[in-house]
């Protein structure tokens, strides 16, 4: 099965700055954790066919102006069902202001996440007809039916990665609020948009849309709770 909609997939990765003066860092883009979708990506399914010809790195998936190309990414593999990425932030064009506090933020542990843009090539979903693909990939990853997994891709082609502010991996954010990064307003922020997304077509009904964002958004803060529990 293939679907040709661009996607975007956020993680708040592992950092570690290996060059300071060239503005080089390895991130961790992407892993198999179940996300705020409800969605895995594996890892073995990374193709680079047109990303290697550029390689762009970018703030937040924009792409209107050349402004907007933060860096680029100079090296990526897949290691241990981790998507590991190198970055060399724009540094040494002193012009591109964007690149220059965004370097700053990353030095300083503020900015952390990143995001990978990609082409789904290959997947597998609970709403397949036939779910055999689906339940041999949940098995592959020992997850079970009732883990809530809507869509594993196999396959995937990176178009671009990305500079943000929070990502879609439960951990990090979890992680984001313990550690201060983030506060009681940002989270009441982020799980109005989850709620928003989870029900978006859910039903036509204003009051029953409105009960079931409620649902969604208790259930998010439920589980949020217990992962900030077990830090």
């Amino acid at each position: 099965m293939s679907a040709p909609t661009k996607l975007i997939r956020t993680l708040y990765p592992k950092v570690r700055v290996v060059d300071s003066a060239k503005g080089i860092v390895d991130y961790v883009a992407s892993d198999e954790t179940l996300d705020s979708w409800k969605e895995v990506i594996r890892a073995d399914g990374w193709r680079f066919t047109h990303f290697r010809k550029n390689a762009p790195f970018v703030d937040s998936h924009e792409y209107d102006t050349i402004a907007n190309q933060v860096g680029r990414v100079i090296d990526f593999h897949v290691e241990r069902r981790q998507l590991v990425e190198r970055v060399q932030w724009a540094v040494d064009v002193p012009e591109n202001q964007l690149a220059q506090l965004g370097w700053r933020m990353t030095e300083a542990g503020y900015l952390k996440a990143v995001s990978v843009g990609f082409w789904p090539t290959r997947y597998a979903s609970k709403w397949d007809n036939d779910k055999s693909a689906w339940l041999q990939q949940l098995q592959e990853l020992n997850l079970h039916e009732e883990s809530g997994v809507r869509t594993i891709y196999i396959e995937q082609e990176q178009v671009e990665l990305s500079a943000c502010i929070i990502g879609a991996n439960p951990n990090a954010l979890a992680k984001a609020y313990k550690a201060g990064a983030i506060g009681e307003a940002e989270l009441e922020t982020f799980s109005r948009e989850y709620a928003k997304r989870e029900t978006a077509t859910a039903t036509e009904r204003p009051a029953d849309v409105a009960v079931a964002q409620q649902r969604a958004r208790t259930a998010f803060l439920l589980e949020f709770t217990q992962k900030v529990n077990h830090l």
